[in-house]
Formats: structure tokens, C-alpha cells, sequence
């Protein structure tokens, strides 16, 4: 055996490897779970309703504004729900159904049918949510930033949501009105018919 072919075969036996920093790679969630994700933010997207109202508390003459946000999905396809539902028990959010009987409307129409309703109406458990379906969102996150961006300040008021004298009450405050001011100018973007056009196949103007 040649000293090269007798190097070759020592540093067979006994190789070197170069040392290779080890890095922190962020959570990556399952595809499967990804693909939820996306479906339910086009059902939201589509189907569901994002309202953030400002309702009142009473107790003798002591009245307390606070937030009341929620997230709807309404639909007469009950798979449709179930499928929600079952994303919403994997995640850990807190939710409940509502029943819509066609009987309750005076002027119904024969085609009309009963609607199953899944609702999340906790603050915390609505944040949840939009954090996760906001990488999905299309005609609604715009709204959703401004709901969570709300719902965030809100939630770091002291006091919040208790009929306590000790603290002021966070709805009376100039930046809360800031806010409900926004997410009212983004609800109320709907068709202007003078920027539409009637032309087929093209990218509806906005």
C-alpha cells in the first residue's frame, strides 16, 4: 500500500466534520393544521361577522360602557359549523350556538331555511382567533387589525369590565373613541357604484 492510499484509508476510519452552529428554529404548525386555518378564515372571510359594539352595564344609577366583541358564523349548512366547530375545540376556544328560525320573520320567503350560529364572545378568546386566521384574511383584515388592535388596549385598561368607582372607566376615553371611530369608517366601506364597471372579465375598481 502507497502512503497516499494508506492516508486515505486513516481518514476513512477517523473522518472530520465541521462543527455546525445549532439554531433556534420558530414553531412551525402542521400543514394540516395550516390548511384549517386558511379554510376557516375564507368562512370568515365570507360567512362570518366581526363586530366590536360598545354596550352598557346598569346598577341603580351607576352606568359602565364597556366593549362587546364577537365573532359570528352563520349558515344553513350544518357541516359547515361542525367543521368550525371542531377547529374551535382543537384551538381552546370558548364558544356556544344559536338557533335562526325562519318562523321568527313575519315576510319570509319559501326558500328561506333555518341558520345554525357558533359565536366567540370572550375579549381573550376573540383575540385568539384573529391571531389566528389574520394571515388569511382578505376582505376583512383590515377590520380584524383594528378589533384586535382595540380589544389589546382595552384589555391592558385597569378596571376593565367591573362596576368599580376605584378607576375610570376606560370608555370614556378619548383613544377609545379613536378606536370605535375606526372600526366604524371600515365597516362602512361598501359599493360605490360610480367606481365599479360593468365590463366583464376585468379587476373590480375600488
Amino acid at each position: 500500500m502507497t502512503l497516499a492510499e494508506s492516508k486515505l484509508c486513516y481518514l476513512l476510519e477517523q473522518p472530520e466534520y465541521p462543527e455546525i452552529p445549532k439554531r433556534k428554529n420558530s414553531r412551525v404548525r402542521p400543514i394540516s393544521r395550516e390548511v384549517d386555518l386558511a379554510w376557516l378564515a375564507g368562512i370568515i372571510d365570507g360567512e362570518g361577522n366581526l363586530h366590536a359594539l360598545v354596550q352598557e352595564k346598569k346598577s341603580g344609577t351607576d352606568r359602565w360602557k364597556y366593549l362587546c366583541p364577537k365573532i359570528r358564523i352563520t349558515n344553513t349548512d350544518v357541516r359547515m359549523i361542525h367543521k368550525v366547530s371542531e377547529i374551535y375545540v382543537r384551538e381552546g376556544l370558548v364558544f356556544f350556538y344559536a338557533l335562526n328560525r325562519v318562523s321568527r320573520y313575519q315576510n319570509k320567503k319559501p326558500t328561506w331555511r333555518d341558520q345554525l350560529e357558533i359565536t366567540v364572545g370572550s375579549q381573550a378568546g376573540v383575540v385568539k382567533l384573529l391571531k389566528l386566521v389574520m394571515p388569511y384574511l382578505v376582505n376583512k383584515s383590515r377590520y380584524a387589525e383594528i378589533m384586535l388592535e382595540t380589544i389589546e388596549w382595552v384589555m391592558s385598561q385597569p378596571g376593565r369590565g367591573r362596576m368599580s368607582k376605584k378607576e375610570p372607566n376606560y370608555a370614556e376615553s378619548p383613544q377609545f373613541s379613536v378606536f370605535i371611530e375606526k372600526l366604524k369608517t371600515e365597516r362602512a366601506n361598501l359599493i360605490d357604484p360610480s367606481t365599479t364597471t360593468r365590463r366583464a372579465g376585468t379587476i373590480l375598481m375600488i
